[in-house]
């Protein structure tokens, strides 16, 4: 399909806020013209989520992701700044970080530049004889990015309006978890996987529980009892438990089952429930009352993803006696319901190109996926653009 006739069918979801509960259009999902928007619209000139900022909490230590194929670092420099650069050498173009580690400087495989820990060329061997070269003007490209309860977010365009305000609302139903305080205790790489982003950013509702997760979350957390909240940026899905699966702790009060005890000083609900915050576009925040996962989709191209999930804990879980078991626990049972993810995500992805596919209607248990719909839509036609 001609992606300008995709658009016209986005500029419709955008104009009625998807007030027809429809998906996207199939073709929306596999166009490779489409995607090369998205990284334009979304991914460079939004936030994205990229870490947590304690997993990189000493002088040298660094991490490496890609957003929408744009290298990016994140590095702790001597001085204790936090900083987010360009993982691309200024020489030619060669990457200079591969996955997470500690150095003292930024060395480039290639041709050995060597960068100092704020970006800033240090060295570069042999380049004493080419005109016009100062060694002091040239510097790694710093990143914008904001912390927001200690997750580490990058604009790669650095035209974003402030993260912080965009978020204000979401404060009240975080505040009492600690999440700043939290660390990782585990981090899984998935590796790629064959769906577009936008697959599994509509496999974020609950409603699938009743079908795909009815071993894992629908026995403890039926589909029927979630309650999902929107706004411009973001959006929440609270998913209580079945009050006969509640455990009760030492001060007598129910939480839902997991590995350790409940961060004190949680309400009601976010003790019996466990509670998804999506800061739009790359996935979610999971938080139960005792742990957390941080789940990041970075696109790879047009039907395709690669994704990372953190095991966040409240720092008193990292003493437990049970740590090392309840970390295991956690992973494992993430595994079991990933595996059914990647089950149906897969086929979706294969369903979509079908001849008969058709935008689908979606369940009330789907606002998620009317909201994310929406919000896409009007990122890509914003100002009227199309692509050829």
């Amino acid at each position: 399909m001609n992606v300008n006739v995709i658009l016209d069918q986005l500029r419709h979801i955008a104009a009625t806020k998807n007030s027809g509960w429809r998906t996207l259009p199939p073709a929306a999902y596999s166009s490779e013209a489409l995607y090369e928007l998205e990284k334009s619209k979304i991914f460079k000139s939004g936030w994205v989520c990229v870490a947590r900022e304690d997993q990189v909490p000493t002088a040298g230590d660094y991490l490496t992701v890609e957003v929408a194929g744009e290298p990016v670092m994140l590095v702790r420099d001597h001085d204790g700044e936090l900083r987010a650069l360009s993982n691309v050498c200024r020489h030619r173009w060669m990457r200079l970080c591969e996955g997470s580690g500690n150095t003292e400087r930024l060395v480039c495989p290639y041709h050995a530049w060597t960068y100092r820990l704020d970006g800033s060329l240090q060295g570069a061997p042999e380049m004493s004889k080419t005109p016009g070269f100062d060694a002091s003007q040239i510097a790694l490209p710093r990143i914008r990015h904001e912390v927001w309860r200690g997750f580490v977010y990058v604009n790669i365009d650095g035209a974003a309006a402030d993260l912080k305000p965009q978020l204000t609302d979401l404060e009240p139903m975080v505040e009492s978890y600690g999440v700043d305080d939290w660390r990782v205790a585990h981090t899984v790489d998935c590796g790629e996987y064959p769906w577009d982003w936008k697959v599994m950013q509509d496999n974020g509702e609950c409603y699938h529980h009743i079908g795909a997760h009815a071993e894992t979350f629908e026995r403890n957390y039926p589909a029927r009892q979630i309650y999902t909240e929107c706004s411009e940026a973001w959006l929440t899905t609270v998913s209580p438990c079945r009050k006969e699966s509640l455990r009760t702790g030492d001060d007598g009060h129910g939480y839902a089952p997991g590995e350790f005890e409940p961060v004190d000083g949680l309400a009601e609900w976010q003790r019996e429930s466990f509670f998804l915050i999506y800061v739009l576009p790359n996935f979610f925040i999971y938080l139960q009352p005792d742990y957390g996962l941080n789940m990041r989709v970075f696109p790879v191209s047009a039907g395709r993803i690669r994704m990372l999930v953190d095991v966040m804990l409240p720092p008193k879980n990292f003493e437990a006696p049970n740590f090392e078991s309840g970390v295991k626990n956690i992973v494992d049972f993430f595994k079991r319901f990933n595996d059914e993810d990647v089950f149906v995500n897969s086929r979706v992805q294969t369903g979509l190109c079908s001849e008969f596919a058709t935008p689908a209607p979606l369940s009330h248990l789907e606002e998620h996926n009317m909201h994310v719909a929406w919000w896409i839509a009007s990122r890509l036609t914003t100002d009227g653009e199309s692509a050829s």
